[in-house]
Parts: structure tokens; C-alpha cells; sequence
């Protein structure tokens, strides 16, 4: 009730309401598209349809950029609430990713359009699609919790966050494929979960999207590491939180 209500609080002040989860991301994708293939189509950053490419990396990249960049924010908006509330303090972060999740399923439909308009269809990989969310999620909830809890102790956290987001978008094969990445830095680009969860997203496409098992070994494992970071650092400032909220 808690996630409705904040969907609907967000977007029935606008016209166009919860089309705006479809338009952002798309708009995002044919100007990117633009850019990088039609005005740049000599530099080959990615896999072929361009546009499919983008946009099955460009809607988990959006998930990701506004649910950590609304981790940020949570007190701020329900600090009352919370000091009033008898629910777990975990909730209100919960609740803050619950809205980002359904955004990012609302804004599927656009994968949809693109194979409309490509007839790229997907192969037996598409399995992992699932996978990659339920993945991107763990990540995601605990990356939350992290900044959630720092936040109340370092008011800066929130212009940090959003110089990391800037530099992660450019560090992660978003634009680009996994390909395009020297052999000699794959290695280290294996450090950043995002590489093996969007690589997980495109195999259904593009199967030699395929990190190796090592990679995946690092970025999974970071992911499982993150998460449970997340979970005990914020227990352990949960009252700290609750006295400075």
C-alpha cells in the first residue's frame, strides 16, 4: 500500500502520468542511438541493432540510477513518518526500491518496441533476464542501505552519490559492448557488478555478451558482498539513524 501510494503521489501531479516510466528511458535511448549510430555510425561501440542494444542496458541503468539516487533522499522525505512509525526502519529503504522496481517493469515495454522495430527476437538466454533483475535488486537494496545509513552520519553523501552515478554510467558497458573493453582491463572491469548484471540482461540477444565465469565469479560475489554489507551496516546505525532523523 505503502509503494502505491508513493506511485501515485509522484505521478499524478503530471499529465501524463506513469507514461513519463516509458518516455524518459526511451528518449534517453534514441538520442544515445542518435549520437553513437547514426552521427557517429563510424565508431562501432556496440552489437547490431544499435537500438536494441542500447535500450536493454539504458532501462537497468535508469532502475539503478534513480533507485540508488533516491536512497539518498529517504529520510528527508519520511523522517516524521519514521519517528511515528512502529514498522522496521529497513522498510522505508525497502519501499524507496519497491517504487524503482515497478518503475523499471513499467518501463519494459520499451524492449518490446525496440524488437518491433528491429525484429531482432531473443534466444534461449532470455532465461537470465529474470535473473539479472532479481540480482540488480540484491545489489541495489544493498547499496541502499550503505548510503541510507551513511547519510545520516555525512550529510555530503547525497553530491557523492551522484558524481559516482555520473563516472559508473561512462564505466559500464552501457554505451558499449563488453567487447569494445581492452582485454587487458577486463580483469579489473570485472570489479564492477554492473558489467556482469548487464551482461546477463544482453545474452538473451547477444549470447557473446557472455562475461567469463571468472568475471561473473567477481561481480556476483561483490554483489552478495554488498548486500550483506548493506544489511549489517545499517543494523549497526539503525539508532543512531532513529536519534538523528
Amino acid at each position: 500500500m505503502l509503494v502505491l501510494r508513493d506511485l501515485q503521489k509522484k505521478y499524478t501531479r503530471f499529465r501524463l502520468g506513469y507514461l513519463w516510466t516509458l518516455l524518459e528511458p526511451l528518449g534517453m535511448s534514441l538520442v544515445l542511438w542518435l549520437v553513437f549510430s547514426v552521427l557517429l555510425g563510424a565508431r562501432a561501440l556496440g552489437l547490431q541493432p544499435y537500438l536494441l542494444f542500447l535500450s536493454v542496458a539504458i532501462l537497468p541503468w535508469w532502475w539503478f540510477s534513480t533507485g540508488i539516487g533516491a536512497s539518498t533522499r529517504i529520510w528527508r522525505r519520511t523522517g516524521t513518518q519514521l519517528r511515528i512509525s512502529t514498522l522496521p526502519t529497513q522498510l522505508w529503504v525497502v519501499r524507496a526500491m519497491l517504487v524503482s522496481l515497478i518503475e523499471f517493469i513499467f518501463s519494459l515495454p520499451v524492449i518490446l518496441l525496440g524488437i518491433a522495430l528491429t525484429g531482432f527476437l531473443p534466444g534461449p538466454w532470455i532465461v537470465m533476464f529474470p535473473v539479472a533483475i532479481v540480482v540488480q535488486f540484491l545489489l541495489m537494496y544493498g547499496l541502499s542501505l550503505l548510503i541510507a545509513a551513511a547519510a545520516v552520519v555525512f550529510p555530503d553523501v547525497a553530491r557523492l552519490v551522484r558524481i559516482v552515478l555520473r563516472a559508473m554510467f561512462y564505466l559500464s558497458p552501457v554505451l558499449y559492448s563488453v567487447s569494445n573493453i581492452p582485454e587487458s582491463a577486463q580483469f579489473i572491469a570485472s570489479f564492477n557488478p554492473l558489467v556482469g548484471v548487464l551482461g546477463l540482461y544482453r545474452i538473451g540477444w547477444w549470447p557473446e555478451e557472455a562475461s567469463t565465469a571468472t568475471g561473473y565469479g567477481i561481480s556476483l560475489t561483490l554483489c552478495l558482498v554488498i548486500f550483506v554489507a548493506g544489511v549489517l551496516v545499517f543494523r549497526k546505525l539503525e539508532p543512531r539513524i532513529l536519534k538523528e532523523v
